[in-house]
């Protein structure tokens, strides 16, 4: 409550002002020079001041001015144009269409150039990530819009494990990171080559949005409907189209730091972004230039959060708590000896690897004359990232060798993942026709090198470093695309129609055999007889001698069976209506065929409408139907890493769909995913400055993919095949991919804005709300599994999909600029959460797991920036100035460590400051 308080405080003395403020106010209308028709919807400013206002239904406007001497009125498709207010009242503007498609902006949901985001049928955010960058304590893409957008959510490390701790996937409206696609400048995105393990998404891929420097994006569309049919697979959830700049001229330094606060976790951002001029006609080309730190982090919280109290030097340690043998007096006499304590063994802090990023994008484009353009954008990034998992204590003996590591050892695995793009494509006009060939390629690759490691089974031949393999997935798209506007046909008609051609990839590379090899397993003989009675050998199998753990500690490497290179083509066609039947009537209308080499032919459709009863009021609705195919990583990837389950360390097989030990168990090939989708919202602007969203959806999705729960290798009843993986890799528990389950989400959310003008400065208040509810409608259960019900959907993974993201959330954030100073507020509510976590695996058929409730938390964030000339402003500020966690795990799942906080609900790492400085040079 006290949050809420404070930002009411801070609006309520900002908005105090206009009480008693002197004002005037001028008003026109804003019309279209070649039609003369009214524009709805035209940004009108005062030039520097940020003091606006926007055109209503019949293209009129009224603006407060204060001060001031220009008004500047722009629109999407038409040119920029400016006016100098010199003392008049009213204005009457004309806007000439864009000279060439350098100048278009096309908001996402829609391939008409003249779509806001108010007018449009489908729910769309416009984010302008710039007053963000100054502002607020948040620097990367998946942040920014964590704190922004209402029904996106995404946490650093996604929760996850290994490799996905390097990546915070993205997810709209509680659904999955595969269900949602990424366009960068309105292309597809490539995705991660990382099937993310543990944590949020688990067994999905999804899209490195941080491998893209904040520093060249302008703008960032969220489409919040689904879109399969408009744009293809994976649009299930919605689009997120990020625009990058097209500026020059003006050479933009940036830098941010914070720390946690005991001053680890401390982390650094610094870009350039720089455009210079091509030719005279509006050709450019603009580049930025990214690197990041991130430095090693401790537990959030408490001093002694994570921190171990069980055995240390004694056999069994991390598996059992003291006795009367081995007892608590012997380990403290054994550190005081070897000078440490027990903080020696700490965890490093969740979602912050310690890491590097180093980032370049470039966006280019050139007018060959005035109707045609070529252009170009992409980038490459490399980013190091080091995952730590629980500390092998000395005495853990199956793990450890005390020879190699007195003290034990902390293993890290260490993540080299390399991104690159290029666009590029013509675009131009063909008669009446606008014409759009293109050509995107996307690779991203992960190197996995293991440290500080050692592979327990080989004793003291094993090396302490491992090359745990690599693997890597690819895209290139060619499309081409027509589209016309023909304004005599009722009162306009939007036709888009295209081609698409798509090859993906993946591959898998091994690693060096001490990274996977379990070197104690021997060869079993039987002695057998023939039918004449004559004796034999025949071959019964292996064993292993010793037990002890296989392969590099932390990450088993990639075994030669698992290497794979494999792709597939998608051929699709669409094509896009929308009719303007009266001024107030739209409807829109799309279908698209696509062809996948593995999967066969898929048709998707769109119908979408908007109404305008008012000039305040439109009502808009959606239907769709949606489809996605499982990743090629989905169907080939395999690894085995360790989990902690009660904090004892299991290692866990994610086994190929494409094995013979899932055939063996009767789980089928993966198919596609598919969905119906239903919207229905209003629009509304019911004042100068003031716009509203609120819209209702639902969206059911049959057969989609997963990771079952584990199979134990305790389990007598499994297949022949199943229990020979087992002893081939030395794994305690195996999941496989499969369409496992299907689900129905539903939920309402509502956005707003309102721009108050004062005599001094200006505020902009922005809020917006997700309630949503996910729920398991059906379990696939393969024949001959169905005592399995609860491992084939484990309650671990259906909590995943259905309550491990908050339910509700909800954005309020007011920015206030005055004179030189900027005032940022905003505190975000995330809802509550429920977890599942596996106690025992001791009866297979059905494993025990504890439930936790995790109540609902409120981050805020405040900042301070100040101009100190016209090109150089500082920022200083806190985030989660009230240092809000939420709970720590239970008790019953910490084992014999502290509870550590959670941090599901938004990855909480406690109060941060910060401070930024932007130069202009």
């Amino acid at each position: 409550m006290k949050k809420i308080v404070l930002l009411l405080l801070f609006f309520s003395l900002a908005y105090g002002q206009n009480l008693f403020a002197q004002k005037r106010t001028v008003s026109g209308v804003v019309t279209g020079a070649d039609d003369h028709k009214p524009l709805p919807g035209v940004s009108i400013t005062v030039k520097g001041l940020n003091q606006g206002a926007v055109t209503k239904a019949d293209g009129s406007f009224d603006i407060v001015i204060r001060n001031g001497k220009y008004l500047l009125f722009s629109f999407i498709g038409y040119e920029t144009q400016e006016v100098e207010i010199d003392g008049l009242k009213q204005f009457n503007i004309a806007l000439k269409p864009a000279g060439n498609n350098l100048n278009e902006v096309q908001i996402i949901g829609s391939r008409n150039a003249n779509r806001t985001k108010l007018n449009s049928a489908s729910a769309v955010d416009v984010i302008d990530v710039k007053p963000l960058l100054e502002s607020a304590p948040q620097v990367s893409v998946t942040q920014i819009l964590q704190y922004i957008s209402p029904s996106f959510h995404s946490v650093n490390g996604s929760n996850a494990g290994d490799a996905g701790s390097a990546l915070s996937l993205a997810q709209l409206r509680g659904l999955g990171p595969d269900q949602v696609l990424v366009l960068i400048n309105g292309k597809r995105r490539h995705k991660s080559a990382n099937v993310n393990y543990g944590g949020l998404g688990n067994g999905s891929t999804g899209y490195d949005l941080n491998s893209i420097p904040t520093g060249s994006i302008d703008r960032i569309e969220i489409l919040r409907d689904g879109a399969a049919a408009q744009y293809g697979s994976d649009a299930i959830a919605g689009v997120i189209n990020i625009v990058l700049k097209k500026k020059t001229d003006d050479l933009v330094v940036s830098t941010s730091g914070s720390t946690r606060r005991r001053g680890d976790g401390a982390v650094t951002r610094t870009n350039a972004n720089y455009g210079v001029g091509l030719g005279d006609n509006g050709g450019f080309i603009n580049a930025t230039a990214e690197y990041a730190t991130q430095a090693i982090a401790l537990p959030a919280g408490k001093a002694d959060a994570g921190l171990y109290n069980g055995p240390i030097y004694g056999g069994g340690a991390n598996t059992r708590g003291y006795d009367a043998i081995y007892t608590k007096a012997i380990d403290d006499a054994i550190l005081a000896s070897r000078g440490i304590d027990r903080h020696y063994f700490d965890q490093r802090g969740g979602g912050a690897n310690a890491g590097q990023d180093a980032l370049l994008f470039f966006n280019a484009g050139l007018p060959l004359n005035k109707t045609t353009d070529i252009y170009a954008f992409g980038g490459i990034s490399s980013r190091n990232s080091q995952f730590t998992a629980v500390y092998r204590l000395p005495g853990w003996t199956s793990r450890n060798n005390n020879f190699i590591y007195p003290d034990g050892f902390l293993p890290a695995m260490e993540n080299n993942i390399v991104d690159a793009s290029i666009a590029v494509g013509i675009k131009g006009k063909i008669g009446e026709w606008n014409v759009d060939l293109s050509n995107t390629y996307g690779k991203n690759s992960f190197s996995n090198r293991v440290d500080n490691s050692l592979n327990a089974s080989l004793g003291l031949k094993s090396p302490t470093s491992f090359d745990a393999g690599r693997y890597s997935a690819g895209q290139n798209t060619t499309g081409l695309d027509f589209n016309r506007y023909f304004d005599k046909l009722l009162k306009g008609l939007n036709v888009a129609f295209g081609v698409q051609n798509r090859v993906e990839s993946f591959q898998i590379i091994a690693g060096e055999e001490a990274s996977y090899s379990k070197a104690d397993q021997r060869t079993i003989v039987d002695v057998d007889t023939t039918t004449g009675g004559i004796p034999y050998l025949s071959n019964a199998g292996v064993t292993s001698l010793n037990g002890l753990a296989a392969g590099s500690q932390i990450h088993l490497g990639f075994r030669p069976e698992n290497a794979v290179n494999v792709s597939r083509s998608v051929t699709a066609g669409y094509a896009d209506l929308e009719l303007n039947i009266t001024k107030e009537w739209l409807i829109s209308g799309a279908g698209r065929a696509e062809y996948f080499s593995d999967f066969g032919n898929v048709f998707t459709w769109k119908a979408a409408t908007r109404y305008s009863f008012a000039r305040w009021l439109n009502i808009r609705g959606s239907a769709n139907t949606g489809f996605r195919a499982p990743d090629l990583a989905q169907s080939y990837y395999t690894s085995i890493s360790t989990t902690f389950q009660q904090g004892k360390g299991v290692d866990i097989l994610t086994a190929s769909n494409q094995s013979a030990a899932a055939r063996a168990l009767g789980i089928p090939k993966l198919s596609p995913e598919k969905s119906k989708g239903y919207a229905l919202g209003l629009t509304s602007a019911p004042g100068s400055n003031v716009e509203l969203t609120v819209d209702a959806y639902l969206i059911d999705i049959n057969n989609r993919v997963g990771n079952t729960g584990n199979f134990t290798s305790s389990d007598t009843n499994l297949p022949a095949d199943v229990k020979t993986l087992f002893q081939q890799t030395g794994a305690a528990q195996a999941n496989f991919f499969y369409n496992e389950f299907s689900t129905r989400t539903k939920g309402i959310e509502f956005t707003g804005s309102y721009k108050v003008l004062l005599d001094k400065g200006n505020i902009n208040f922005l809020f917006g709300g997700n309630f949503e509810k996910n729920e398991v409608t059906k379990v696939n259960t393969p024949k001959g599994l169905e005592k399995y019900t609860n491992v084939i959907l484990s309650p671990a993974e259906r909590a995943r999909v259905t309550t491990n993201i908050p339910a509700q959330k909800v954005n309020l954030q007011g920015i206030y600029s005055v004179d030189k100073f900027t005032f940022l507020a905003r505190t975000v509510y995330f809802g509550k959460v429920t977890t599942a976590s596996q106690l025992s695996a001791a009866d297979p058929l059905n494993p025990v797991y504890f439930y936790q409730n995790l109540k609902p938390i409120w981050v805020t964030d405040l900042s301070v920036g100040y101009k100190f000339n016209p090109k150089l402003q500082g920022t200083v500020g806190i985030n989660n100035v009230f240092n809000v966690l939420g709970d720590y795990t239970d008790p019953s799942i910490a084992g014999l460590r502290n509870p550590t906080v959670v941090g599901i609900q938004n990855g909480s790492a406690g109060i941060q400051p910060f401070i930024k400085l932007s130069a202009h040079l």
